[in-house]
């Protein structure tokens, strides 16, 4: 009965990561495009542009995504009334928040995307309902594991981005204007037809359910906050970047965390699996499943991240050109990090379906203070070598707390939950050959 289970996981997580991996390989691609033609400076401004409703849409999730799949799988709650109070949430904090920002937008052009033109800023304002209503049904999505729809919801703007951009840029060279009204108009495009897709098994009704509404967001407040502070503590380097250097700056330490952040496909695409699995488990089948998942993730990204020490100075080169050579240090610099987030992106999971959120809030508090004090000393003296150090120190940080507490509520051992053996890499060998096989078929 054991193995079922585990081989679900194993071909849902390798489906997502798949899916990923083609996101990865497209999104590459438009960032090459966008890098060659923009060049540094307006590369950077875009960077900057597209993380903006990502990040200020943190501020007021309020933990809903996380909400969803618990209440659904766990609380057995109405997938339709969930969706529906999803619907109403994402409409008015969306609304407010793009609301407030429009008014603060004079301190927003000068001192977070300094140069940008000003009218890039009421699309990406725009698209701040839309990004919290995506990110809403997504985890609808994924609390009834159709994870072959959610594969197809990633992908979808990423072919469309591509596709938009190379019009927008080479064609019609409309310059980094285009470019981010291209990027709002598929952003809401995409969000519409998943509404769409999600209404036809969770029907949408125009009412809100008060009661499940309260439950929801009493649960979503605590992972809001770890949530909250988990975005700014990835996100923040490039703001102060921006903040104490400039966008050609960011643009090129963009390069490195965009390549970098390439191996968090592996952790993410598994803990977007295994958490509804986790929520719907007993605690130690939940803890048993963890420190697996954690030890077979950490082995394959550390791999990963030899590989990207070995050839990623070259690749950079090689793709986007003697501009973005800067690039190179940073990357090898924050590598060491970006493998030890993968345990915690794993970590996090187990402690969110257990409703013990407060673990990742002060782990994810501490290494933002880490980040933005590191940040703060190091920028102005090392450039952006000194963030993609504080990235690494603070990325550690988290990954190495949630370790410990783990181990102490778990009864795992520190070599049982980031340490492989022998069967381990059997069965991840095994798994890569039934992978493989539908393709070579």
């Amino acid at each position: 009965m054991a193995e079922t289970p585990r081989r679900g996981l194993a071909r849902d997580s390798m489906g997502v990561f798949a899916a990923q991996m083609v996101v990865t390989v497209i999104g590459m691609g438009t960032g090459i495009l966008t890098a060659r033609v923009l060049g540094p400076r307006d590369r950077g401004l875009l960077q900057l542009l597209i993380l903006l409703p990502t990040t200020l849409s943190n501020f007021v999730k309020l933990g809903v995504p996380q909400a969803n799949i618990y209440f659904i799988r766990r609380k057995g709650a109405s997938p339709s009334a969930v969706v529906s109070n999803s619907l109403w949430l994402a409409i008015v904090l969306g609304g407010l928040c793009a609301g407030v920002c429009w008014l603060g937008r004079d301190w927003l052009l000068t001192k977070i995307i300094k140069e940008a033109p000003p009218i890039t800023l009421p699309p990406v304002l725009l698209l701040l309902p839309f990004v919290l209503l995506q990110g809403y049904l997504q985890a609808v999505v994924a609390a009834q594991e159709r994870f072959r729809e959610y594969n197809f919801q990633n992908l979808a703007p990423t072919v469309l981005g591509f596709v938009g951009m190379m019009v927008v840029l080479l064609w019609f060279k409309l310059g980094l204007i285009g470019a981010v009204v291209t990027q709002t108009v598929i952003v809401a495009g995409v969000t519409v037809w998943l509404a769409i897709r999600v209404n036809r098994t969770a029907p949408v009704r125009l009412t809100w359910d008060g009661e499940l509404g309260r439950e929801m967001l009493g649960f979503g407040g605590k992972s809001y906050l770890q949530t909250l502070a988990s975005t700014l503590h990835f996100r923040i380097d490039q703001y102060m970047i921006a903040y104490l250097l400039d966008p050609a700056h960011v643009g090129i330490y963009a390069v490195a965390v965009n390549l970098t952040n390439l191996l968090l496909k592996i952790p993410d695409a598994t803990g977007t699996v295994l958490y509804p699995r986790l929520a719907a488990a007993g605690e130690r089948d939940a803890h048993a499943a963890t420190s697996l998942v954690c030890r077979q993730t950490l082995f394959i990204t550390g791999a990963a991240g030899l590989c990207y020490a070995i050839f990623g100075p070259f690749a950079i080169r090689l793709l986007y050109g003697a501009r973005f050579a800067g690039a190179v240090k940073p990357m090898l610099l924050m590598l060491p990090g970006i493998v030890m987030i993968a345990l915690y992106l794993i970590l996090t999971r187990n402690f969110t379906s257990r409703n013990r959120q407060e673990v990742n809030i002060v782990a994810a508090l501490a290494a933002l203070v880490v980040n933005v004090g590191a940040n703060w000393v190091l920028i102005p003296r090392y450039g952006i070598s000194g963030a993609a150090v504080s990235t690494a120190i603070s990325y550690s940080a988290a990954a190495l707390f949630l370790l410990f507490v783990f181990v102490r509520e778990s009864g795992h051992s520190v070599g049982e939950t980031v340490l492989v053996d022998r069967a381990d890499v059997g069965k991840l060998f095994r798994v890569a050959v039934r992978a493989a096989r539908p393709a070579a078929e």
